[in-house]
């Protein structure tokens, strides 16, 4: 997560994916998965658990960030998955301690992480559930150090991107480990020094036509009014996904699309830095910045969300995201919990899938 101006079902022959929602009229909150990251998950998950307490429900998805030191579908997953959660993480290829040997686009697609990734696939052939990875979330962005076209040591070319892109799905999907799911994850705050989303998009295999992108995912937050000019400004849930929602949609007219890293600002305090400032707003509650946001209906095709429930304070990059940050948020979320009108449950049909 970063600023804009800075994720349970599997069948063998399944995507294992959920179907579209019943229409553009169905609001949001009647049907979407919902979940939320916690601080230090996977690695720790006392806070995750305490954030299920305290907003009174057992969520349907746990979302968190490793590195590719972290084998995907060993015992801390078997954990976390019991009861039903689908676990959504963003896959971080990484620099040593020292930030030297960093593995960048070309190491992968020349095959050099590959012991790496055939122990992730071994140990998911023994996972009993799906996990959704995001490699290289907010790619896009031009602070990422996965900006295609960056100096980055973990980045590269565009053509690179999309060669390791396609490397890591077709490794998996030769060796018929199906229930390792993947979320192409741009940034949606659409600074002009991004990437364009479309043209990093790994289109599908030339000899067999199979895709390369499971579910398509988008990360945004609303970073409130900064109440300087040319500076942030209040944004509704709609407003921080409409352009991306449209964009990646039109890249693929079939896959979900799953939100998934998001947040508000705090109105009711002052949680920027000098830096990025983000005063009291007394114009705007987040609690109903919530309630609006499940009673949208203008993403059909919206079928998970997973909120950044954490708060670092005294970085430009944050600000108060958490479910409790004020009394009215922490209601809005406990009180869709408690009165949703079904439980999430797996799909009847989903997707098939060529892998």
């Amino acid at each position: 997560m970063a600023k804009s101006a800075l994720a349970l079902a599997l069948g063998a022959c399944l995507v294992g994916l959920f179907p579209a929602r019943a229409a553009a009229t169905t609001p949001l909150g009647d049907e979407v998965l919902f979940g939320a990251y916690a601080d230090g998950l996977p690695y720790k998950d006392d806070e995750f658990l305490d954030l299920e307490k305290r907003v009174g429900a057992k969520l349907d998805i746990a979302s968190g960030f490793v590195d590719w030191d972290y084998v995907l579908g060993e015992e801390r997953d078997v954990k976390l998955a019991a009861g039903g959660r689908i676990l959504l993480y963003s896959w971080e290829p990484h620099c040593d301690q020292k930030g030297h040997h960093c593995i960048s686009f070309r190491d992968i697609a020349k095959g050099r992480t590959d012991a790496y990734l055939d122990k992730v696939a071994e140990s998911m052939k023994h996972f009993n559930g799906v996990i959704y990875v995001r490699p290289w979330a907010e790619m896009n962005a031009h602070w990422s150090p996965y900006m295609p076209g960056s100096k980055e040591p973990r980045a590269g070319t565009v053509a690179e991107f999309k060669s390791a892109w396609r490397h890591l799905y077709d490794f998996f999907r030769a060796r018929n480990v199906t229930n390792l799911k993947f979320v192409f994850t741009p940034d949606v705050g659409h600074d002009p020094r991004d990437v364009p989303i479309k043209e990093l998009w790994p289109g599908h295999d030339p000899k067999d036509g199979h895709g390369y992108v499971d579910v398509l995912g988008m990360d945004g937050y609303n970073w409130g009014d900064s109440k300087q000019t040319g500076g942030d400004e209040w944004l509704e849930f709609e407003e921080v996904f409409r352009q991306g929602y449209r964009e990646l949609t039109s890249l693929d007219h079939d896959a979900p699309v799953w939100v998934c890293e998001f947040g508000s600002k705090e109105p009711e305090k002052n949680d920027g830095t000098k830096g990025s400032p983000a005063p009291p707003d007394d114009a705007h509650d987040k609690g109903k910045w919530i309630e609006n946001m499940l009673h949208s209906t203008a993403f059909p095709r919206l079928q998970a969300l997973a909120y950044y429930s954490a708060y670092l304070p005294n970085h430009d990059n944050q600000r108060d995201f958490r479910f409790e940050s004020s009394p009215s948020s922490l209601k809005a979320v406990r009180t869709f919990l408690k009165s949703r009108k079904r439980p999430a449950k797996a799909p009847k049909k989903a997707v098939t899938s060529s892998r």
